[in-house]
């Protein structure tokens, strides 16, 4: 009896072409959906960054000393005096709330603190306290706290929906609100296109410039994207704090003298001076990740003339008095750290973006064929025996096999003399071992191999054989010949 089940040999092909499937769907899958949620930016970001001030091109101060600040102290002297000074700036970026998976908020700490400064041509370390040291010059020379709402995918800002976007000027806990602040800030997306244009927002200014992309490198095992961005003079003093005013120590108001001196002015009289910043600033980031590896940036911050007219003497309208000249670059241990972070972040979009569908689209072709193969062949069939197994001495004649009706082999058909003991004993199957399964007259030589049966039909001698010879062709010697026919 035949069975219903598929053989594992028959279920090898129809498994092979749905695991090929499976695989293919999954390397196609991976990067438009998989990579897709990768490359967000993580809600568990916190990184810290350091910059040391670096003489920049064309400077004037030392390697030891290579910035240049306005010695708060000199305000209250008859002159001012610029000094130079060795600077550090330290930022802290972390992800706090709101945050969910569409949105980041960003919470960044900024300060930069003098190391040591040159005073009357000493140079000192100021404390931290601004009792000893530099005197009224403390260490700390600028702070700020910014909190921005981003996209995690675009890393754009999204302001909308209970996004934040402010900044902390000083120590109170009062903000200011930017509520028209645009261009990337602290990182940039993942899959960062060169071809691409990206604007990038100054905290300083609170104002966004497009940025340039300048060539490639490498920068501790990282390849990375160089990118320039000049931000243009802006006027710091026509900003808001949050009292409504111009910011804290962008304003000055000295007498005429204290400045030098100009042509045609009045010694004595008083002339408002208002601060302007601009900077250069390049970045090197990585591509994948969007993880900035390193910044460099020029920064420029200084005292012009305020309420000059165009007819006014040249000396008064080109004067500047410098308050910051820094340029601040990333020091080796926060370029290995970022390196590191920007590694870990891009592993798993390389592997499931890149690696993974080559792996598995290639796996799933190859099963894809070989299953087709297999289903195409088709199981190879074996003849059966009487017993269910195969056995290539003994095959049974089938309709299939092209012989003789196989209704003279059944074992209804073999019956004794006495039809009611024959059939209830066990019946056998013999199989067909005529060499000449054509029909009539051919028969073995060899009589042995003819297999008689008991038949209905009174014979003449007893026993016959269907398709061979009659009784008088038995041969003499048959053991079964009967005593009439001898």
């Amino acid at each position: 009896m035949a069975s219903g089940r598929m053989s594992v040999r028959e279920l090898v092909g129809p498994v092979l072409i749905f695991v090929g499937a499976l695989l293919v769907v999954v390397a196609i899958a991976s990067p438009l959906y998989l990579v897709g949620q990768l490359e967000k930016t993580p809600m568990d970001t916190d990184f810290t960054t350091v910059a040391s001030s670096q003489r920049p091109d064309g400077g004037t101060g030392s390697q030891a000393l290579p910035a240049q600040i306005l010695n708060r102290c000199s305000l209250s002297d008859t002159k001012p005096e610029v000094s130079d000074a060795n600077l550090t700036r330290q930022q802290r970026v972390v992800v706090v709330k709101p945050a969910n998976s569409e949105k980041v908020t960003f919470q960044a700490g900024t300060s930069t603190r003098i190391n040591q400064v040159q005073i009357s041509g000493e140079t000192v370390a100021p404390s931290s306290d601004s009792t000893s040291g530099g005197g009224c010059l403390g260490a700390l020379l600028l702070a700020t706290k910014d909190r921005v709402t981003t996209d995690r995918s675009s890393a754009l800002p999204a302001l909308g929906g209970g996004g934040s976007s402010e900044v902390q000027l000083d120590a109170s806990d009062k903000t200011v609100t930017i509520p028209d602040r645009t261009g990337l800030q602290y990182r940039f997306p993942f899959d960062v296109d060169k071809s691409k244009n990206y604007n990038y927002f100054d905290l300083t200014t609170r104002t966004s410039s497009p940025l340039k992309y300048v060539d490639s490198s490498e920068i501790n095992g990282v390849k990375v994207f160089h990118y320039t961005q000049d931000v243009p003079e802006a006027n710091l003093a026509s900003l808001k704090d949050a009292n409504d005013q111009s910011p804290q120590g962008t304003t000055l108001s000295q007498a005429s003298s204290w400045y030098g001196g100009f042509p045609d002015i009045d010694r004595t009289q008083k002339l408002p001076a208002d601060l302007y910043h601009k900077a250069t600033r390049d970045l090197y980031v990585d591509p994948v990740s969007g993880t900035i590896i390193n910044a460099r940036e020029h920064v420029q911050e200084y005292f012009k003339i305020s309420g000059v007219s165009d007819d006014a003497p040249a000396a008064l309208r080109d004067y500047k008095l410098t308050n910051l000249d820094a340029t601040f670059v990333y020091d080796q241990k926060t370029q290995e750290s970022l390196a590191d972070n920007a590694k870990d972040l891009a592993s798993p979009v390389r592997l499931w973006g890149r690696w993974l569908p080559i792996v598995f689209g290639v796996l799933g072709a190859i099963a894809l064929v070989a299953g087709v193969f297999l289903l195409l062949r088709g199981p190879r069939r074996r003849a059966a025996t009487a017993g269910g197994d195969t056995d290539p001495y003994y095959p049974v004649a089938t309709h299939d096999d092209g012989g003789p009706d196989d209704s003279a082999f059944r074992d209804s058909d073999y019956r004794g003399s006495d039809h009611d003991e024959a059939s209830d004993r066990p019946t056998t199957v013999f199989p067909n071992l005529r060499k000449d399964t054509g029909g009539s007259g051919g028969t073995d030589d060899d009589a042995t191999q003819n297999i008689p049966r008991v038949t209905d039909e009174p014979s003449q001698g007893g026993w016959s054989d269907p398709d061979g010879p009659g009784s008088a062709e038995t041969r003499r010697d048959d053991p079964w010949r009967g005593p009439d026919n001898r």
